[in-house]
């Protein structure tokens, strides 16, 4: 019975291949991209899973409220790790983790430089609560002495060869220091899984940096991850983190504002650690200073149901294509019932046949996978890693889904058909039905309003887009390069500056500890002869001189820094968000006051600027003039502006300078306008794969709408043949075709517009600066829909048109 059953659904695809076609593209289309998707789905809700213990490990982060200002930081003071650990027994172990984020780190392996910014420093517990396993040494004492490192498999080949790494030297010089240190390999790790949010190569110990890092409990600068006990309970030790803090902070808070903590905390203040699992890390976290790129559950969701949508719409043009075709195969149903088969036997043939196109589909959707996945992983930044374990597990899954998917697409056909009356059908009965169908109107509509939004909301995510790489963001990022490592020249940075400006093509030139896009650091500041705890947090960052017109600030009121004034070193420039912060009516000329020792006088006033991406609001910024006194963080970038002519020869010219100057370290730039785009690397990414989702779902829906136009063209062929020789012209023929399908689309918008508009609407709610949607984002994808649906509908709708009366006249 089965191999009969097999033989008669070839036989039937085999006569009608053009239906075949549509229903095998359409549904492995709708396959391969729910696979994708669902493979890229997977790797987001594994991040950090790999770890043995990782229901156990949790990352402490911090929520802060400091005179009016609120943050949440993944970042906590520097004694938070140890202080765990010898306070609660619940907490097994703490590691912490380290990043010098002013630059890069210089790796010197023999004759060869290298500038990384995948450099970490980690206490030697950290193989004790993450499951990094080690290839050569020992987990225990690895990192347990100072200038001690561990290497990943691939950073040990890329420094050393094939030689062995174990015991051998690498030099590092931190972005912030001029001096190098020798650090000896002690350890090769296995190189990370793509599934983790913490990325490094090369994990340095942490012990070497104790004498160097601050021990107060008011600032925040690494991150701490602790293992719980497996009898823990989470939120009963995140109670007493409060009690914990209050020790520590008291003592601080009265040295430092003259004020009791209870004072401390009445007057707004509060500093709460709370604990994030680290499996949720990655999509549940949006936390400033966290340690590395992380994704969005919302997008996760978003594109699950846009998967599901996709394959949808590829089932209802199984269901459409079946239904409208029913009058093909009306008769072959009377016959077989006349000749004595059952309804069961019927629903089991056409069910058999579903599952058989189902199964071709699903063989054609894994081959499209394999040659799209490259162009999925570019627009995505992921990979679709598969394990032969992963291969083992998936394929079962994939048959027993081509299975379900060809018994839901088919079940309503199937019965659909199967109820039809032999007396009736042979009679020819069925003939005067209508030609439309509730059920197949609907199911064009849902595949439409799923399309028109798809578009809606990829029209969206571009406006955004431009929106934010053309928004005026305070100052000028085009032609500005960004060189880093200057301070290793010392004294003959200077001479390297000025022969920079010397240099044809150079506008300008100016130096900095930072620039916008990259993460200013944070201090307080109070006005002189304010009360200690009257302080306030600004961003801030040394400028040299000529910084403002480097990079195109805009001054509102006051000068900039100059050279030529030997007191601008200890100047400083407010952008209007501190002047507001501080409450100052005419701040030129008074004193400012940093960290209680530096004492800076206030000399102009910029405008606001941006130094973040656009999510955040802009917020007080303070540009402090260079302190010769200031020897921990020199002003590590030099800045210049280029003229747009001949940028290859500038920056040719450039790189034979730093040589010169520079011959030990790299020659390492970028540019400004760069930097700030890569801020945006993931809306970009959404944006790509919403595109390409959305021209997907229109070529089902398309896909679907041709063979109905099709159907359609050919139940009418005598009605058209009619018309024509009662003088109808192929324009009026096109119309009377299209006119139903095209209300079906207008139906559609109508539909989508709303439900695109709350989603997108969300979507834009993370960004403190966006574009308004507007009705003529709708406009465009309902005009696109309605244009692309009636070119597919017409193609049928011209060629019948177009056929001799006589012809059509003597159909069937």
């Amino acid at each position: 019975m089965l191999r009969n059953y097999l033989k008669i659904a070839f036989r039937n695809l085999w006569r009608r291949p053009g239906y075949a076609a549509i229903n095998v593209g359409g549904l492995a289309l709708g396959m391969a991209c729910c696979l994708m998707i669902g493979l890229f789905l997977r790797q987001q809700v594994r991040y950090d899973r790999f770890h043995e213990k990782a229901d156990r490990i949790y990352r402490v982060a911090l929520d802060a409220a400091f005179q009016g200002q609120e943050m949440q930081s993944a970042m906590t003071a520097w004694p938070l790790g140890e202080t765990l650990v010898r306070t609660f027994p619940e907490v097994e172990r703490a590691t912490r983790l380290w990043q010098d984020r002013s630059g890069r780190m210089t790796v010197y392996a023999g004759d060869q430089i290298f500038a990384e910014d995948r450099v970490f420093f980690a206490d030697s517990t950290v193989f004790d609560v993450f499951t990094f396993p080690l290839l050569r040494g020992d987990p225990a004492a690895a990192l347990a002495r100072p200038f001690s490192l561990v290497l990943t498999e691939s950073a040990a080949r890329k420094y050393f060869g094939e030689a062995d790494p174990m015991g051998q030297t690498l030099r590092l010089r931190e972005p912030s220091d001029r001096d190098l240190f020798d650090y000896t390999v002690t350890g090769v790790m296995a190189d990370l899984p793509a599934a983790s949010h913490v990325q490094f190569d090369v994990l340095a110990s942490y012990v070497t940096q104790r004498g160097s890092r601050s021990q107060s409990w008011l600032g925040f600068g690494l991150h701490t991850y602790i293992l719980l006990g497996e009898e823990a309970d989470a939120a009963a030790f995140e109670a007493k983190l409060p009690g914990l803090m209050e020790t520590h902070l008291a003592p601080q808070v009265q040295e430092n504002f003259g004020i009791t903590y209870e004072a401390f905390r009445a007057a707004g203040n509060n500093y709460r650690l709370f604990l994030q699992p680290l499996p949720a890390i990655f999509l549940h976290s949006n936390l400033e200073d966290e340690i590395g790129p992380t994704g969005d559950v919302t997008l996760v969701y978003l594109f699950a149901a846009v998967a599901l949508f996709i394959l949808l719409l590829a089932c209802i043009n199984f269901i459409n294509l079946a239904t409208a075709n029913a009058l093909t195969r009306a008769r072959e149903v009377g016959v077989r019932k006349a000749l004595g088969s059952q309804r069961s036997q019927l629903v089991a043939q056409f069910l058999m046949e579903a599952v058989l196109l189902s199964g071709l589909a699903l063989g054609l959707a894994v081959a499209l996978v394999q040659l799209l996945a490259p162009a999925f992983e570019a627009l995505a930044g992921q990979p679709l890693s598969l394990t032969k374990g992963d291969a083992g597990v998936l394929a079962p899954l994939l048959l027993g889904a081509a299975l379900l998917i060809g018994l839901a697409a088919g079940a309503y056909p199937a019965f659909f058909l199967s109820r039809f009356r032999p007396a009736k059908v042979l009679k020819g009965a069925l003939q005067g039905g209508g030609h439309r169908s509730l059920l197949r109107d609907g199911l064009v509509v849902f595949q439409f309003t799923v399309s028109i939004a798809l578009l809606a909301g990829t029209l969206v995510v571009a406006r955004q887009m431009d929106f934010i790489l053309n928004k005026d963001l305070g100052f000028e990022t085009e032609q500005v390069v960004v060189l880093e490592g200057a301070e290793v020249m010392g004294p003959q940075a200077e001479a390297f500056r000025e022969a920079l400006r010397a240099l044809p093509g150079v506008v300008r030139v100016t130096n900095a500890e930072k620039v916008p896009g990259r993460t200013f650091n944070g201090s307080r500041f109070r006005m002189e002869g304010a009360p200690d705890d009257a302080t306030v947090v600004l961003e801030y960052t040394y400028a040299s001189f000529d910084f403002i017109e480097t990079l195109g600030l805009r001054l509102k009121e006051g000068r900039s820094l100059s050279r030529a004034r030997p007191g601008d070193s200890l100047a400083v420039l407010l952008n209007e968000a501190a002047v507001t912060r501080l409450g100052l009516e005419d701040p030129v000329g008074q004193r400012l006051v940093w960290s209680g020792e530096s004492v800076y006088t206030i000399v102009g006033v910029v405008e606001d600027f941006h130094i973040a991406s656009l999510h955040r609001q802009i917020g007080p910024v303070a540009l402090l003039g260079p302190d010769p006194r200031n020897t921990n963080r020199p002003n590590l970038l030099v800045v210049a502006r280029l003229r747009a002519d001949d940028l290859p020869g500038t920056l040719a010219r450039l790189e034979s300078l730093w040589e010169g100057f520079a011959p030990q370290q790299p020659f390492t730039y970028s540019f400004l306008d760069q930097d700030f785009a890569a801020l945006y690397r993931s809306e970009q990414a959404t944006g790509c794969l919403f595109g390409a989702f959305a021209a997907l779902a229109v070529l089902i829906a398309c896909c679907g709408l041709f063979g109905l136009a099709a159907f359609t063209a050919e139940r009418r062929t005598k009605e058209i043949g009619v018309r024509k020789v009662f003088g109808a012209t192929a324009a009026q023929i096109v119309a009377l075709l299209s006119k139903d399908f095209l209300k079906l689309v207008v139906i559609s918008f109508v539909l989508a517009v709303p439900a695109a508009y709350f989603v997108m609407r969300s979507w834009l709610d993370d960004f403190a600066y966006r574009t308004e949607i507007g009705a003529g984002v709708f406009l465009v994808a309902g005009v696109a829909a309605l244009g692309i649906a009636f070119l597919t509908i017409s193609y049928r709708a011209v060629k019948t048109a177009r056929m001799n009366p006589t012809e059509t006249l003597r159909y069937e």
